[in-house]
Order: C-alpha cells, then structure tokens, then sequence
C-alpha cells in the first residue's frame, strides 16, 4: 500500500509538473496575454501543404496593420526551432509567420527534386504570399528571416521578391547572387565556431577574412567594410550588416546577442510602431524554452510512477520482479565492456559513411525509407547492436555460463533452464509497453493541441504525428526495437552493478552507471571536433560534402535523448526483473521522438 501511495504522489507531482510547464511555456508564448497565437494551414504552389505559427500582436488589426516577418527554421528542425526570434519580433510590433518548411514537422512530404514544380524554397515563398493576404500586415513593410537551410530559402525569396523589404539570415551567408542593393536590407549573422564556416564562407578566420571576399565586395556599398558595423540606408533598401558572435552553428538559433541584433535590424528596415517596442536585451523566450524541456522531462519520466501502478493491477502483477543477485559486473569488468562498447559507438562515422555510399552508388534508401538523416542514426544504432550481441553472447558462452549465470539472471529469459519469452508473459509485456508510451503521446498530443506547444529543448524532441509520420514510426520501430532489447541486454545483463541500499538508490547508482557507459563515448567523440574548433578553429571531422558536420552535430540531440530515455529503461527493469518491458517502452518513445521531428527528404541537402 505505501509503494503504490509513493507511486501515485511521484505521478501526480509530474503531471503537474508537466502541465505547469506547458502552460508556463504557453504564457510565455503569447508574452503573458498580448500575443494572439494561433496554428494556420495553406497549400504551397505545387500544393503540398504547410502549417505555421502565426504570432500577432493584439493590437493588430485591418485599421492598424504591422509589419510582417516570415520565419524559416534549419534543415534538421521545425517551426519550433524559430520560436526565440519569432517570440521577441512579435512582441515588439511584428506579424511572425514561424513555419513548418515542407518536409518538417506537420506540413507535407516534398515531391522530388526533379519535378518540374519542386520548390527549393520549401514553402517559404508561399508562406510570404499568405503573410502579405492577411489584413492586418502591411504589405510594404515585409521581412523575411531564417537560420541555417532556413535562412538560404528566406534569401532565394528576397533574392526574389522586391517587395521583401528586410532580411537576416543566420548561420548562413550571402553569395555572388546578391548586389549592393538585393536584397533589400541584409543583416547576415555567422558565428565565430560555425561548422559550416568553410563550405559556406570559404574562410578559415570569418572574422579576418569574410569582409575582404568577393561576395562582400558585391554587396557593401564602401570600399573596405568591417564586421559588426552598419553600412548603407535602410530607406533606399541598401542597408548592409555582418554580426559575428562566438557561437557555433547550433547556438546562433538561440543566443540573446544574435536575437537583440535582428529584433534591432528588422525594427530599422520594418518601423513597427515605437509604442510596443521593447528593450532588444529584455528576452524572455528562455523561460520557454526551459519549460519546456521540464515539460519533456516530466512527460517522459511519468512512465516511471505509471508503471509502478499500473503492476499492481491483475492484468498485469504477473510481470512484477525483481532482478537476479546471482550476477553483478565487477569494477573492474564495467570498464572492459564500457570500453568495448565506447569503440563500438566510435562507428558512427564509418556506418554512416556506407549507407550513404550505398544510397548513391547501389540502391536509393529513400524509395522505402524516405527520412535519410534518420537512415544514418538507425543503421548505426542497429549495426552496433548486432555487433554487440555477438559480443555478448562469446561473453556469456565462455565466462558467464561457466560461472552458472543463466540468461534468467541476466534479465533476457523468463526461464531458468533455457531460453524462453515467457508465452503471455511477453503478450503482456508487449501490451503494457503500447499502453504506457501511448499515454505519454497521448498526453502530448492533447497538450500541444490546448496550448500550442510541444516538447523541446534547442532541438525538437516530443511533437504531435501527421498520419504519414505514424507510418513512419511503424516502419523504423523494427530496428529500434532490437537495438533496444540489445542495449538492455548490455546494461542491465553484462554491466549491471551491485545494488545500494534501496531501490531508490539502486536505481540512481544503475542509472549514473548506464548514462555514463552509453553517453561518454558520444561526449568524447564531439571533443574530437569540439575542442580543436574552439581553441584553434580547426575543424577535424568535416567528411564528404561536409556530411560528417551535419551528422557530429546531430550527436547532442542522441546524447540528450539516452539521458532521458536510460533511466527508464533502468526503472522499469528493476520493476520486472526482465529487460524487455524497458526496451519495447524506450524503443516506441525514442522511434517516436525522432519520427516526429526528423526532415523527410530525399537526400541530404
């Protein structure tokens, strides 16, 4: 009775927590009241559809019309990624239309590159032309702004559209496309680290370098420019800026200097009206994008408290357990099969380097599973798994047996004397995992439908499905499903410590053990290409086309998700005694979390 009265207190404290934060993040959103924020849907001109935010000041309307901006987020993001500017340009007198580019978030998959109507804008000039149809945005006074892949469709529209009469664009940079005074009132904002430095810029040092290129030449009006100073007037359409600020690619999305600077820029280029202008260093989107991750934490982690409870009932108290004490890694072997396992993950960059190969010069992948970027995480997250399955099982055929350990007390059998599933055991296993990360969806859904926030941090994590993304995460749950059950075959089979105390305790120190033997390897890993670029602006790891860039970066969103996912695994292991109710829960919310938020395209662009 007091297990399930803690269970019940822990579960309630994180729904509250939970709907707390979303609600915090919503206030936020709407600036406390003085925003109105509301999802729109139109079709592009090949017809797909896009949904974006709309974001208006109250005080907006037909006889009061704003300046309107449209914000595009990166490659391998959604319109939440946009929310930092779209929330401090709003707030301040403008119209944001914050977008889900086509192939992003809930707006529809992209046709080939190859059709005549394919739009490399990604909505973005569609999106301009439904900005300027509403009544209450100005239409001579219209921005464009984007980061990253973002930020090169917002340019190719104000390249474009003369009636675009302001653009930033960052962590990208401007090309031999552009003039002195197209397009309109350029500020670019690049940081110092940024990853794509060379391919973009062809710089090593942007700072020394980037306003003595060709392309600057094209685009200043003065004869030898300097970063961080204004050139040009902003009533002629001829207003140049370049802002540097010491940030990589990932942080100008989200750092306060990069926002006060285009709050600033488009204030100049667009006249929103003084009586709603706000201080650029006053910002309040962190609050959100904090509470939001609190929200992605407590939304996950109520699996914990609601397996606890739902073990109790009939249905399911059959599968209550505890693991076996006939086994626990020593010191000493935790490191050995860490280590091995850290080499495993070190082959990141090679798997991902074959599929790609094989996706050029032997069969196109996308024609079956269309989300590449998401290919590379899945085929080197399985590879190594298989791997490591071998591994174990010479493992456990030349020391683990020979010491009597069976696979029941490693958590992988529901009998002692041989290998077995258990018959209902796993049926009830399999429906207790579908009913426990179908809450937590169902959960996030319902919240992002009331408030129109989802969960995140820097990164998109939690978002709702479009039905063709439900296809997709039934297509990649095969493959995660069995790293998963590997995985926890090696962290709470072969590296599983001596318990503490009390299951509390048992599950902080096997938690810490298992985070430290899956995500360590990872954090060294972008050391290799962190360090050298912050210290010497070196950039080691760069591959073909840049590709090994793109796919490092992607390591911060993995490592975040294995800290939030792992300590369930844990708990729910403890729970059982078996290690397959954690993978089936873990294998669903993580197949869910990268399906929902990951670009469908074909290729890598």
């Amino acid at each position: 009775m007091k297990k399930n009265a803690s269970g019940f207190i822990v579960l309630v404290i994180l729904l509250s927590l939970l709907t707390g934060s979303v609600f915090l993040a919503h206030l936020v959103q709407k600036d406390f009241g003085r925003l109105e924020i509301t999802n729109v849907m139109y079709p592009n001109v090949n017809g797909i559809s896009i949904r974006a935010k709309l974001l208006k000041p109250r005080e907006a309307t037909e006889a009061n019309p704003m300046p309107g901006i449209v914000y595009i987020h990166g490659y391998q993001n959604n319109r939440e990624t946009g929310d930092a500017y779209s929330i401090e340009l709003a707030r301040r007198g403008f119209v944001v239309l914050n977008i889900d580019a086509i192939g992003r978030g809930n707006s529809g998959e992209p046709n080939d590159p190859s059709d005549t109507d394919f739009d490399n804008t990604y909505g973005g000039e569609s999106s301009l032309n439904y900005l300027a149809s509403l009544p209450f945005v100005r239409t001579d006074s219209l921005g464009m702004m984007g980061h990253s892949l973002g930020a090169e469709m917002a340019y190719h529209v104000a390249l474009k559209r003369k009636e675009v009469r302001a653009l930033v664009i960052t962590g990208f940079a401007y090309t031999l496309a552009a003039a002195k005074d197209n397009p309109h009132n350029m500020l670019m904002i690049f940081g110092k680290w940024d990853e794509y430095r060379k391919r973009m810029t062809g710089t090593v040092d942007i700072e020394k370098e980037w306003m003595n290129t060709e392309q600057t030449r094209r685009v200043f009006p003065v004869p030898s420019p300097r970063v961080n100073e204004t050139y040009g007037d902003f009533t002629q359409g001829t207003a140049r800026r370049v802002f540097i600020p010491k940030a990589i690619h990932l942080q100008v999305s989200h750092s306060r200097s990069a926002i006060a600077e285009a709050v600033t820029w488009m204030r100049k280029a667009l006249s929103p009206p003084e009586n709603l202008w706000v201080a650029p260093e006053s910002q309040i989107w962190p609050i959100k994008e904090w509470a939001t991750f609190l929200a992605l934490i407590a939304g996950l982690w109520l699996v914990m408290p609601l397996g606890s409870l739902l073990l109790q009932l009939p249905l399911f108290e059959s599968l209550k357990g505890a693991p076996s004490d006939k086994y626990h890694c020593s010191g000493r072997a935790y490191l050995i099969h860490s280590g091995i396992n850290g080499i495993l993950m070190w082959l990141y960059l090679p798997l991902i380097l074959v599929v790609f190969a094989i996706h050029i010069y032997v069969v196109k992948i996308d024609g079956i599973f269309p989300m590449m970027m998401l290919n590379a995480v899945v085929w080197w997250f399985f590879w190594i798994n298989v791997v490591g399955f071998f591994i174990f099982r010479r493992w456990f055929r030349k020391t683990a047996s020979s010491e009597g350990v069976t696979l029941a007390d490693l958590g992988a059998s529901y009998s002692d004397r041989k290998f077995s599933l258990g018959g209902v055991g796993i049926i009830q296993t399999v429906f207790l995992a579908i009913l426990l990360a179908g809450i937590v969806y169902t959960l996030e859904h319902a919240l992002e439908w009331l408030f129109i926030v989802d969960w995140r941090f820097i990164f998109p994590f939690a978002n709702d499905m479009t039905p063709y993304r439900v296809k997709m995460f039934f297509l990649y749950l095969p493959f995660f499903l069995v790293g998963f059950v590997q995985t926890g075959l090696f962290l709470h089979g072969q590296i599983r410590l001596q318990p503490k105390g009390s299951p509390f305790y048992t599950w902080l120190y096997w938690s810490f053990g298992n985070i430290t033997a899956m995500v360590v390897p990872l954090i060294i890993f972008l050391m290799v290409q962190y360090v050298p670029l912050l210290t010497t602006g070196a950039i080691p790891l760069v591959g073909p086309g840049g590709m090994f860039v793109s796919m490092v970066m992607n390591l911060f969103h993995i490592i975040l998700i294995l800290f939030l996912v792992i300590p369930i695994s844990t708990w729910l292991f403890q729970l059982t005694g078996r290690i397959y109710l954690g993978a089936l829960v873990v294998a669903m919310l993580v197949d869910w979390m990268l399906v929902s938020s990951q670009v469908i395209a074909p290729i890598p662009i």
